[in-house]
């Protein structure tokens, strides 16, 4: 129990962030003081920090529900181009400048649950974003479609490396609690697939995730 006490506090701190903003634009605008102008601003606000309160709530719903191996909801045989459009879209429409996506998959099908394969890419294409210069690419690599999320300008240290994918981001690329990269890795490994991060040259950082591609019936001799 001792272990988890500093990530409990470091998690009562971020879940706080969102809400001292919130409850000082509350006050300033019960006092009534405020002209049209500023008290749309603090609207914003408002709004803002709660949606930021909610994908809070939903990452750490995310990461109890991967810590029991209960992520996955129905799964269908999905084409990848579509979920990629998908997260692109859902991605966007928060606000993120996401990296071009230099895709050679053509008709590509992975068998699983479409809402969490769409989540994991939307993590891949936000961590790309917090890069200037990342680039993603994705090809097929055998049996397996090949996602990987570059940043060549990364300078991460052999530690940062080792543990990116084993314990929450004490500085997150999302505004979040760090937990996301967690999440995409249980996402791919509930779908028989694997999320690794590495070292490249000149000190860069690729993540790579791999899913299996969708098994194709052959047709029956008769």
């Amino acid at each position: 129990m001792s272990e988890s006490l500093p990530w409990l506090d470091r998690l009562a701190h971020d879940l706080r962030g969102p809400l001292m903003p919130m409850q000082t634009a509350s006050y300033l605008l019960r006092r009534g003081e405020l002209d049209a102008e500023r008290q749309q601003e603090l609207f914003v606000l408002i709004e803002r920090q709660t949606r930021r309160l909610a994908r809070m709530i939903d990452e750490l719903s995310d990461w109890t529900q991967a810590s029991r191996h209960g992520l996955l909801g129905a799964r269908e045989t999905c084409e990848l181009v579509l979920l990629l459009d998908n997260a692109i879209g859902a991605a966007t429409a928060a606000g993120k400048d996401l990296p071009t996506v230099a895709d050679e998959t053509g008709e590509a099908r992975i068998d699983g649950d479409p809402t969490r394969l769409t989540q994991l890419l939307r993590i891949l294409l936000e961590f790309g974003a917090r890069a200037r210069q990342a680039r993603v690419s994705m090809r097929i690599a055998g049996d397996r479609v090949q996602i990987d999320v570059l940043d060549a300008q990364a300078n991460a240290t052999a530690t940062e490396v080792a543990t990116l994918l084993e314990q929450p981001m004490a500085e997150p690329f999302d505004e979040g609690l760090g937990l996301t990269l967690l999440i995409a890795r249980a996402i791919a490994e509930a779908h028989g697939g694997t999320l690794l991060a590495e070292a490249v040259a000149d000190g860069g950082l690729r993540l790579r995730c791999e899913l299996p591609l969708a098994t194709v019936d052959q047709p029956q001799d008769r």
